[in-house]
């Protein structure tokens, strides 16, 4: 969870009028450099076995590109509906693949796992990755494998995990407070707060006791670092010529023209410079012998200094690359996630009074739930992963490249191939699941399925190499102040909603969110 959102080369759905705009005035050029069109959406390969069925071109140049809307997933769930589990559709002039069974999931993400682990080039997260220096976007090499199991050793293995237990204990207690010293009878904005508490776990593990206090607000710094982290969110979710022409000077001369690439060079140097302030506090020589509680960049800090003599050696725009990773996969997706449970659990109050009765069972007279309490709540985590099911925040994981021709499905998948997993897809197939729009815990209990990459039918935090190695630290959060909500509060609808009302539309371009916010009663025990 803690990576797997970071990529602006998910396609950018939104900004289309733009995009429109600046094609109708760049068609003709356009045309000449990039259309050699076969006139459908499946490219072959004379010789190889058939490339996968799909869509028509709709137009020159752009194929498919506006066909697609502001929800990708639905789009292509409806494509496979009519071509099959694997589709192919021709974005710009980006070949791309979406598959949409645990076959060919399987395919993708095991049998072809080395064949298909690069990623694809982007100019924002190029830039904002300090040129691939991450984990989440850089192309898969010999650095990658380095930095990944860097990466796993030191920040994310379980050992790690635990050791913040502290940031997330102290975010929830803080939560519980803010929802208790609500109005009686008056909605809160639950996914509103849920933002405020996944910030405050991700800011303390990352920088420490300091984040969000009185001390970091007066620093100068500190006080626009949310605002720089918004824009930063905003740049990797909004469009991008080069995306889908990324070889031709035209493209990178109509970013320049829309805006988008003095936008992230704008938005790049306003992190970059919050990053190297935070890096050179934790370089002070005194301060860890001060008993400050050691967090993310101390950790870093140490091996920067350990390794520095090594091929593989850290450096600081290492760290901040992580931390990026760390921010922008972290905080959406753990607020986005809790959002949907809360507002499936209103939708179902059989599942919520469930649920609640097994939390209070375990916990009995303790005034909040702690971590070592959440190992027996069986229906909790069915919970979580019906959840996952429904509503994956990564719908479609970010995307892949092929190194090589391989096979996917049955079809031949040339090398440079854009492919993409539609786990939203898969979660509601029929094929797949009984009843799959239905919430329903249930159905996990005796079934061994879990979400952690080995069961192809259920992959939020994707599978292979390129799993998100932040998966323990995400699934820990959930848990946490899921209980918690569950523990402390009983749950109402405002004066006169039904369970029916709650809006389950979805928005969003790197992480799909609830659309409107949850507006909920939080009743005290």
């Amino acid at each position: 969870m803690a990576t797997e959102l970071l990529a602006s080369q998910l396609l950018p759905w939104q900004p289309l009028v733009q995009l429109l705009a600046a094609v109708l005035f760049l068609l003709p050029l356009v045309y000449l450099l990039f259309f050699k069109g076969d006139g459908n959406g499946g490219v072959m390969d004379s010789a190889s076995a058939p490339s996968p069925p799909g869509p028509p071109r709709q137009l020159p140049v752009l194929g498919n590109l506006l066909q697609i809307g502001s929800r990708p997933h639905r789009y292509f769930q409806a494509v496979a509906r009519r071509y099959g589990p694997v589709v192919q559709v021709q974005l710009g002039s980006i070949r791309t693949v979406v598959v949409h069974s645990p076959e060919a999931a399987k395919d993708v993400l095991r049998t072809n796992d080395l064949q298909c682990c690069s990623r694809p080039s982007s100019p924002g997260p190029q830039m904002l990755s300090y040129n691939y220096l991450d984990v989440a976007v850089s192309p898969y090499s010999a650095y990658w494998r380095e930095m990944r199991k860097l990466l796993v050793i030191e920040l994310t293995s379980i050992r790690r995990v635990q050791s913040f237990a502290y940031a997330r204990a102290a975010e929830v207690a803080r939560l519980v407070d803010t929802l208790a010293a609500s109005p009686a009878g008056v909605p809160v904005d639950l996914s509103s707060a849920l933002y405020t508490f996944s910030d405050g776990v991700i800011g303390t593990v990352a920088f420490g006791k300091v984040y969000g206090s009185a001390a970091w607000s007066s620093w100068e710094c500190g006080a626009s670092f949310q605002e720089a982290m918004d824009e930063t969110m905003q740049v990797l979710g909004s469009f991008s010529f080069e995306d889908f022409f990324p070889s031709s000077a035209l493209a990178r001369w109509a970013d320049a023209l829309t805006g988008a690439a003095g936008r992230r060079r704008r938005v790049f140097h306003r992190i970059d410079g919050f990053f190297d302030a935070v890096i050179d506090k934790h370089l002070e020589p005194e301060r860890l012998s001060a008993g400050v509680q050691e967090d993310m960049v101390d950790a870093m800090v140490m091996v920067w200094r350990e390794q520095k003599d090594e091929a593989f050696g850290l450096t600081r725009d290492h760290i901040k690359a992580i931390l990026l990773d760390a921010f922008v996969g972290g905080i959406d997706t753990t607020a986005v996630t809790v959002t949907w449970i809360m507002s499936e659990l209103m939708r179902n109050p059989r599942v919520m009074q469930k649920a609640q009765a097994e939390v209070h069972n375990i916990v009995k007279n303790k005034s909040k739930v702690c971590e070592e309490d959440i190992q027996n709540m069986k229906y909790l985590k069915m919970i979580i992963k019906e959840n996952f099911r429904l509503h994956p925040p990564g719908t479609l994981l970010i995307p892949r490249q092929t190194m090589k021709t391989c096979t996917i499905g049955g079809y031949s998948v040339p090398s440079e191939t854009r492919i993409y997993v539609n786990v939203w897809a898969m979660g509601r197939d029929p094929n797949i699941w009984h009843n799959p729009e239905q919430f329903y815990p249930e159905r996990f209990e005796d079934k061994g399925i879990d979400f952690r990459g080995s069961h192809f039918e259920l992959l939020p935090f994707g599978s292979g190499r390129r799993i998100c190695p932040g998966i323990a630290m995400g699934v820990a959060n959930v848990e946490l102040v899921v209980a918690n909500l569950l523990y402390c509060f009983n749950w109402q609808l405002p004066k006169g909603m039904k369970e029916e009302d709650i809006d389950m539309d979805e928005i969003g371009q790197l992480a799909f969110r609830k659309k409107l916010p949850l507006l909920i009663v939080p009743m005290k025990h």
